[in-house]
């Protein structure tokens, strides 16, 4: 939600984005919201890693990667 109005990203209204705010999953208290936002840091943690292992195997020579 760009300008944090409940509108959503493209003004037609909540849940009308990719599913990332927080209006996918209610957060009532700081400590959820810090135990949500945890684990979302470590799922992107471990998304991120997928991403830099692909960049390694792209980046080798084509000959290192038909010998695998």
């Amino acid at each position: 939600m760009p300008g944090f109005n409940g509108t959503g990203p493209r003004g037609i209204g909540p849940m009308s984005g990719r599913g990332m705010g927080y209006c996918v999953i209610p957060l009532s208290t700081q400590e959820e919201e810090l135990d949500y936002l945890k684990k979302r840091a470590q799922v992107m943690r471990g998304e991120l890693e997928q991403i830099e292992v692909r960049i390694r195997t792209l980046e080798k020579p084509r000959s290192a990667i038909t010998k695998e």
